[in-house]
């Protein structure tokens, strides 16, 4: 059997969820006798070791980094992409790492992957909503089958798009163990203070990162704690002022860019680990946090319940007042907290990427 794997995601991003995803999927079918994987990577800087995939299972096809991650890449990848495709022949499978189907690409069957309904629910968040919403609503009545990365995903693609929910399947993603490393310990050490609460990746609206910072403020964490927030590039303009109007510059640290060694260390040393996302379709970061042995404390968005269960402590991300009270049991709780980390790490064990990769190569070999 043979799969493709497009450059959609790696165009947009270096590093993040949807690209570890394809990376652990590819690593995972380099262990199936039968199936070979090829990836039309392009122009990535992506953080994910692709190249080392054993070459006679997983071709990876890529020509350096020399532009940034947005649309000019995209674009670049796009056409060389198209041009290198029609000489790789006819693939049994063809899955998009996005919601764009390569015209040039001959296959069996499409499988697509639906990660979750943030554009559809709060599309006067993201500029580019309309675009994105065409796209899925052109896709998904085309393909053979969808994947969707939680049972709450599933039933907000059923909500918004006509789609036969036979060809539907719901595949958790897995786990990866992060690599702990004394030099990132130290690397880490030397920036902080005091004790910390942790946020971590993108800060979208959606991700209600300026409501993490106001409750912060309010609650007086400050006074306490430092806020360490690591990924997701560097603070906006507009960040840096809302911080400077809560008097919270000093207490911030960000690292715009880090390696899963320094993650691993920041989960494993935070008081508390927070979410306060307004809609995730799974949601990675408190899971590794749980596994690090981190209390996460996490909002009652769509999706965060069925992934982390009863582990986190929750809050109302739409109730300012439930996001101060959870807050602060969690930083204060002890007995709540030690059964946080305990039950934390059992949830957290219950996700791999042998399962998820299992789940999708028999959807692969159904859609045959």
């Amino acid at each position: 059997m043979r799969i493709l794997y497009d450059h959609q995601v790696f165009s947009l991003q270096d590093a993040g969820g949807a690209s570890r995803y394809f990376y652990e999927l590819m690593n995972f079918l380099t262990t199936v006798p039968d199936v070979r994987t090829e990836l039309l990577l392009g122009i990535s800087g992506t953080v994910y070791p692709f190249r080392r995939l054993p070459r006679s299972k997983a071709r990876v096809m890529a020509c350096g980094e020399w532009l940034p991650t947005g649309t000019l890449r995209y674009l670049a990848n796009e056409l060389w992409s198209n041009l290198r495709v029609p000489f790789r022949g006819k693939m049994d499978v063809y899955h998009p790492t996005a919601y764009l189907r390569m015209p040039m690409v001959r296959a069996r069957r499409v499988v697509a992957t639906h990660h979750d309904c943030t554009h559809e629910r709060y599309p006067e968040l993201f500029p580019d909503a309309k675009k994105v919403l065409w796209a899925r609503k052109w896709l998904f009545p085309r393909v053979d089958a969808i994947i969707c990365v939680s049972e709450s995903c599933r039933r907000d693609l059923l909500q918004f798009y006509a789609v036969d929910p036979a060809k539907v399947r719901v595949i958790h993603h897995g786990l990866s163990p992060l690599p702990r490393s004394a030099e990132a310990a130290a690397s880490l050490h030397r920036r902080l203070r005091r004790d910390y609460v942790l946020y971590v990746g993108m800060r979208a609206a959606f991700k209600n990162f300026t409501g993490l910072l106001q409750a912060f403020h309010e609650t007086r964490l400050q006074d306490s704690f430092d806020l360490l927030v690591l990924g997701g590039g560097p603070l906006t303009a507009q960040e840096k002022t809302l911080m400077a109007t809560l008097q919270m510059s000093d207490c911030v640290i960000s690292l715009p860019v880090v390696s899963d060694e320094l993650l691993a260390e920041a989960y494993a040393g935070a008081k508390l680990f927070v979410y306060p996302s307004l809609n995730e379709g799974f949601g990675f970061p408190p899971l590794e946090a749980m596994a690090a042995g981190c209390p996460v404390l996490a909002s009652r968005a769509p999706s965060i319940p069925e992934i982390c269960g009863d582990a986190p402590f929750y809050f109302d991300p739409m109730d300012q007042g439930s996001f101060h009270r959870a807050l602060l049991q969690s930083v204060s709780d002890q007995a709540a907290r030690q059964q946080a980390v305990e039950r934390g790490r059992e949830v957290a064990a219950q996700y791999s990427w042998e399962r998820c990769g299992q789940q999708t190569l028999a959807l692969y070999r159904e859609c045959q």
